[in-house]
């Protein structure tokens, strides 16, 4: 009976018998050896692989599987870029018109003009005074508080037709400085006043007094002096006021019969030739001697005729003549 024998391999070297072994993997060793080599292939082919890239950029691998790009960010068009930049110029020349605005506006509606002076006289007094200065001195002056009563008569005669247009003259009045007068005026329109200044000249040019506006403010800012001219033509109501070529024009022809009619009630020279019937002898004596006198006086009056009008020592100069002179 034969022995049964072992044989032991070993991993490397020889048999006992001088046979050269090669050593041989087991199971696990083997399916390890074999996943690493499949894994070192694949790894290969993928590296070796070269992008099959189309016309239109569209990329592939030999496989035909589109490889994936990353996506560029897109940039903004010119005109996104231009619609931009103008939104905002406008909102910039917004901000800035707003904030011009409000400076233009309290600009345009300071006031520093004195205030209206209390006028001191009466129509009556002007006139008959007017009258004998004339016939005295051959010149009448009148100063600044004497204007003034005209200038106020001119506004509450202006005041209806200035309100149907929304408008309020709230004062009007002059100050005589020098050779020259300055008008002032509070023209108050959608509840907001308007203090308006202007610097004038004065001259004649029978039969009118020529008011030549030089200079024109509203508030702090200079205001066009035909501004004024239209503001007087449009608004400022008066029989013997007109507007022409740029300047105002005052009719002096009614002059002397306001003059007339004025002085004759002041001095009380009017008649009453009501109920002349039921009169005593006396009574009619005296209205006769009433009348008399009036028409003298209103001879005498009506003989003067402006000669010249001007602006001396802060005083509106008028320079009368009689008719025969």
């Amino acid at each position: 009976m034969e022995e049964e024998k072992t044989l032991a391999i070993p991993l490397g070297g020889s048999t006992a018998d001088g046979e050269t072994v090669t050593p041989t993997a087991g199971p696990v060793e083997s399916a390890a050896s074999d996943s690493a080599r499949s894994e070192r292939t694949e790894g290969s082919r993928q590296k070796s692989a070269k992008a099959i890239v189309k016309s239109d950029g569209e990329a592939f691998d030999v496989s035909g599987t589109p490889f994936s790009q990353p996506e560029e960010p897109k940039k903004p068009s010119v005109a996104v870029k231009v619609f931009k930049a103008f939104g905002a110029l406008i909102i910039f020349l917004l901000v800035v018109a707003v904030i011009g605005g409000g400076i233009l506006f309290f600009l345009a509606t300071r006031d520093e003009m004195p205030s209206a002076p209390e006028i001191k006289t009466d129509m009556k007094t002007v006139a008959v005074d007017s009258a004998m200065e004339a016939l005295k001195e051959k010149e009448i002056r009148l100063n600044s508080d004497e204007i003034n009563l005209f200038l106020d008569t001119i506004k509450e005669k202006s005041a209806e037709k200035a309100a149907e247009h929304g408008i309020e003259i709230v004062d009007l009045f002059s100050v005589i400085a020098g050779d020259k007068a300055t008008f002032y005026s509070r023209i108050k329109y959608k509840g907001i006043t308007w203090p308006v200044k202007a610097v004038a000249k004065v001259s004649f040019d029978d039969p009118n007094i020529l008011i030549s506006i030089e200079k024109a403010n509203i508030g702090s800012l200079d205001l066009p002096t035909k501004k004024i001219v239209e503001f007087v033509g449009n608004y400022i109501v008066n029989d013997n006021l007109s507007v022409m070529n740029g300047m105002i024009y005052y009719d002096t022809t009614e002059f002397n019969d306001q003059i007339t009619e004025v002085t004759i009630k002041q001095l009380g020279l009017e008649v009453d030739k009501s109920d002349q019937e039921h009169k005593g002898w006396w009574d009619k004596v005296k209205d006769w001697f009433k009348e008399k006198t009036a028409n003298i006086v209103s001879d005498i009056i009506h003989d003067l005729k402006f000669k010249n009008v001007t602006v001396i020592d802060n005083e509106l100069v008028i320079t009368v003549t009689y008719a025969e002179d």
